[in-house]
């Protein structure tokens, strides 16, 4: 038996914003919000025609200045846009649920509107989407582009070995469109780590200071580099430490760095090496000579050479920093997904396409 219930839910992202997008669907939707609506000028929304914005006021007492629009369909739904602060919202959903509304999460809308499981998840997962970059690949997915790539793998069993690991190949951007990838940064103690840090953050977000072992915790930011969502990590410089907490500190650094996509190994281009700064490190890792500004102790070609990516930086200067950027992002994703192509986001979606793949 069909459920008749008037519901609501919020479709754009939880926290401030300059705007607010409510959906409400369900029969009698129409006749409930034009019973809460209170028209700047002429009739009630109820003889509105669809698509045509209508402004007003919605909530109690003054209510909050909002936009109202009929949506075609059978019946019609109604989509309203007011201010994006928490208290604006919370009155506009007060005043609709005293029209018989139920709050409910944009999943459940998402689900009842969209006939693919993969528009569904695609449209849920753009409302948490950080960058332009990725907004566009989960926007091209709740556009069909996924569902496009599934049917033609269906549709022409001669191309689908090729397609399919081609979508499976995608999934490795796919899956951290929304999570982002994490970046540690490493080193020795005063190699300028949190220095770096602020450097690529925009803003002084880690203690700097002369003394050796002034990080104890690992300290995040979250950013972007071309584009990508990056979580940055500030860690620890790696020493023998006697001291019971810098050693706590030096046990998680190495944790952070056993987890992550990508470390910027930090070392010191003004002091000489030591013997374990050239070993090339375990994992993905680009070496970051830092402290350009400063006499150079030694060059990192002649160290490393073609063995190991590097990039000369000052975080005082700012020299290298562009060209940091442009390494991580391009070690992170090294191929990018061409536009409008299928690009797997859910670890099901993988899961999927794992088992079509198996025998």
């Amino acid at each position: 038996m069909a459920e008749h219930v008037l519901k609501v839910c919020i479709l754009t992202p939880p926290g401030r914003g300059a705007v607010a997008v409510a959906r409400v669907w369900g029969p009698g939707a129409l006749p409930a919000v034009d019973a809460a609506f209170r028209p700047l000028r002429g009739e009630g929304l109820a003889s509105t025609p669809p698509n045509r914005p209508r402004f007003g006021r919605l909530g109690a007492g003054m209510g909050d200045e909002v936009v109202a629009v009929v949506l075609e369909g059978d019946p019609p739904g109604v989509e309203v846009q007011c201010h994006g602060g928490s208290a604006a919202i919370a009155m506009v959903v007060a005043g609709l649920q005293e029209q018989g509304c139920r709050l409910v999460e944009p999943a459940e809308f998402l689900s009842a509107s969209e006939p693919s499981s993969f528009r569904a998840a695609a449209w849920e997962d753009l409302a948490k989407a950080t960058t332009l970059r990725t907004a566009e690949i989960l926007l091209e997915q709740a556009q069909g582009a996924l569902d496009r790539a599934m049917a033609a793998i269906e549709a022409n069993p001669t191309e689908s070995r090729r397609r399919l690991e081609d979508l499976i190949e995608r999934a490795g951007v796919g899956l951290r469109l929304v999570s982002g990838w994490r970046v540690v940064i490493a080193g020795r103690p005063n190699a300028g780590k949190s220095r770096l840090l602020n450097a690529l953050a925009g803003y002084d977000r880690a203690i700097v200071a002369a003394t050796p072992g002034t990080t104890r915790d690992a300290v995040t930011v979250r950013t972007a580099f071309d584009g990508w969502p990056v979580e940055l990590v500030d860690t620890a410089g790696v020493r023998e430490a006697e001291d019971p907490v810098e050693r706590s500190g030096v046990e998680r650094a190495l944790r952070e760095r056993s987890r992550a996509d990508l470390t910027l190994l930090l070392l010191d281009r003004s002091r000489p090496l030591e013997e374990d700064d050239r070993r090339p490190p375990s994992g993905p890792a680009l070496i970051v000579a830092s402290k350009a500004d400063l006499p150079a102790a030694w060059e990192p070609a002649e160290v490393f050479g073609g063995r190991v990516p590097f990039v000369v930086v000052s975080a005082q200067t700012g020299e290298g920093l562009d060209e940091l950027a442009e390494a991580v992002a391009r070690l992170l994703v090294p191929g990018p997904p061409p536009p409008g192509v299928g690009v797997p986001f859910r670890p099901e979606h993988l899961e999927r396409l794992l088992a079509m793949r198996s025998p």
